[in-house]
């Protein structure tokens, strides 16, 4: 443990020299990211008295003392320890209120993150820093929560009840943090799909019965005109009179062939409406809007916020698609002072507005984007030719110009084209033994193919961090039904991995798994170590008694002898410190 701890020290010390001060456990961390006075800032919203800042930092820290939930929370030795004197509805309440700017929390504990990190490792200055986008399903077991819905999930195919949450995380060279994040309730597009199609179907239907109504009036007209000319023919037997009546009565048959034809055309047309309208009508019972009937809609829980608040602009966000929130998220950040020489991003988010935003933010921040893109029906316009082709028609076109990449054991096609007038270039890749190829595309026209690879690489981080922050974290374990405590439970969540990663940073650990032992086991020992303190300041003080000797003076005496100190730190260092620390006080 002493070994550890030196380790750790060496690695530390760019933020303070004095060993005896860098203690490095959670509450380091917690110090070190300035977690409390953070906090402070909304210290204006109290509940019961008690300041947010103080339930903030017990929130925190319930994962590092294996705390389950709230009650246990307020009867643990954590609780009392800190001295806050509250029950469970104080934590609650702080969740609920709507009041809250959980993203501003957020994003300053984040910045404390950048500004710490730039003088922990100033040599990764020139590392490619990256702005990460990507979402993953947020199961529900209730659906009267306030805004769940039915939604996707891509890994298992299925559809599920919860909410879709959508991070953009920032890696900065060394480490990967989240910066924002948004729930999302999806509406569903079967009946949106079918409803169109329903449109269509009623306009074709609307054009034919104005079709067929036409050629009604021209028949009534032709046959008006036949009886005439039959009448101004009737006595007459010359050929022109017989010529005349033929050819009125040909043009009879003829609008009357034509408006048979358009009559059936209309009854295919009609058919079709009516079946569109009936399954319409059952898509609607079978797969309502947000996987919802009316009624259980009616049953969700719902409260009133008011319409300016930080909770009601959440709410009004979960409704909105994710790729437009993603354009969103960006430009928010970038506001915020963060800085990124990438965005990356999956083929869901690839569309024709991220790409404009990029070209457009290029010119200033000097950013470009690297995503996957589906290989699909959208089309790029060749620079070679000036044609359009989609992914399909350019990998059959160019296949065999595919590259060998030796360093990532791949096969890959350069494609220089315009999506939309934009300038990019795709990268077609098909790596190892697999069939499949896969479609990159990058506003970066100077990037080679390693680089595009070990730049697209990082976007893996974000997968961790879905994967740790759901299995340490409880990261989408909110049982609470109120949409503003989903959004608090989530922000802590997400707090807890910033702070986690820069502990990782201070400590060098190369996995989560270690990291978070490692917190855990400093925050038990950090407990024990108060419970020893007490116990160790209550025999000094009766064996004082007994001797009739100053207490004080007696446990001075302790920490001054060199054999005595000696033993009491090699028991447990932070005990011994914090004992050094209550003398100091």
């Amino acid at each position: 443990m002493e070994m550890q701890q030196n380790k750790i020290r060496n690695n530390i010390h760019i933020i303070d020299s004095n060993e005896e001060k860098n203690a490095i456990d959670i509450y380091f961390t917690l110090a070190k990211m300035k977690i409390a006075r953070i906090g402070q800032f909304f210290n204006n919203i109290k509940r019961s008295g008690v300041d947010v800042s103080d339930i903030l930092m017990l929130l925190v820290l319930m994962p590092f003392y294996q705390l389950k939930s709230i009650p246990v929370l307020a009867k643990s030795d954590l609780r009392k320890n800190s001295g806050i004197d509250c029950g469970n509805s104080v934590f609650y309440d702080m969740k609920n209120n709507s009041q809250i700017n959980w993203r501003s929390l957020l994003y300053l504990v984040a910045l404390r993150f950048r500004n710490l990190s730039g003088e922990l490792t100033a040599e990764i200055v020139n590392n490619v820093k990256a702005f990460i986008f990507d979402d993953s399903p947020i199961p529900k077991s209730g659906i009267k929560t306030e805004l769940v819905s039915r939604i996707h999930d891509h890994v298992s195919g299925d559809f599920i009840f919860g909410y879709k949450i959508l991070v953009m995380g920032y890696w900065d060279g060394l480490s990967f943090y989240p910066l924002d994040f948004s729930l999302h309730c999806e509406k569903g597009g079967q009946i949106d799909k079918i409803k169109k199609r329903v449109k269509t179907a009623n306009t074709s239907l609307s054009s034919q019965r104005q079709i067929v109504k036409k050629l009604k009036k021209i028949l009534e007209k032709t046959q008006s005109e036949l009886k005439l000319i039959r009448k101004e023919n009737k006595n007459k037997q010359t050929k022109t009179a017989q010529k005349n009546i033929g050819t009125a009565t040909n043009k009879v048959k003829r609008i009357k062939k034509r408006l048979k034809i358009a009559d059936a055309k209309y009854t295919e047309l009609e058919n079709k409406a009516i079946e569109l309208r009936t399954e319409l009508k059952e898509t609607k019972k079978r797969q309502p809007h947000y996987g919802l009937t009316q009624k259980q809609k009616q049953e969700q829980f719902t409260k009133y916020r008011d319409a300016t608040s930080p909770g009601a602009q959440r709410v009004e966000e979960a409704g909105i698609k994710k790729t437009a929130n993603m354009l969103v998220m960006l430009k928010r950040s970038l506001s915020r002072g963060f800085r990124a020489d990438y965005v990356l991003t999956d083929s869901w988010f690839f569309n024709t507005e991220l790409v404009k935003l990029i070209s457009k933010l290029y010119k200033r921040y000097k950013i470009s984007l690297i995503t996957m893109a589906r290989m699909g029906t959208t089309k790029y316009k060749l620079l070679s030719n000036q044609n359009h082709y989609n992914a399909i028609e350019l990998l059959t076109k160019f296949e065999r110009q595919a590259k060998q990449a030796r360093s990532h054991k791949a096969r890959y096609i350069k494609i220089p084209v315009a999506y939309n007038e934009i300038r990019v270039n795709l990268f077609f890749i098909k790596i190892g033994q697999t069939p499949n190829w896969k479609l990159l595309v990058t506003t970066d026209l100077s990037i080679n193919f390693q680089k595009l690879m070990d730049v697209y690489k990082i976007r893996w981080a974000i997968e961790l961090f879905f994967r740790e922050s759901k299995q340490y974290l409880n990261l989408g374990k909110s049982k609470s039904t109120c949409f503003d405590t989903q959004i608090a439970d989530a922000t802590i969540s997400l707090l807890q991995y910033t702070i986690l990663s820069f502990h990782q940073r201070l400590t060098n650990y190369s996995s989560f798994d270690g990291v978070f032992a490692s917190a855990l086991e400093d925050a038990l020992q950090y407990g024990i170590a108060a419970e020893l303190q007490k116990m160790f300041l209550l025999i000094v003080e009766i064996f004082s008694d007994f001797a009739g000797v100053d207490s004080m003076e007696m446990m001075g005496s302790v920490l001054r002898d060199k054999n005595a100190s000696n033993k009491i730190k090699f028991l447990n260092p932070v005990f011994y410190e914090n004992i050094v620390k209550s003398k100091a006080a």
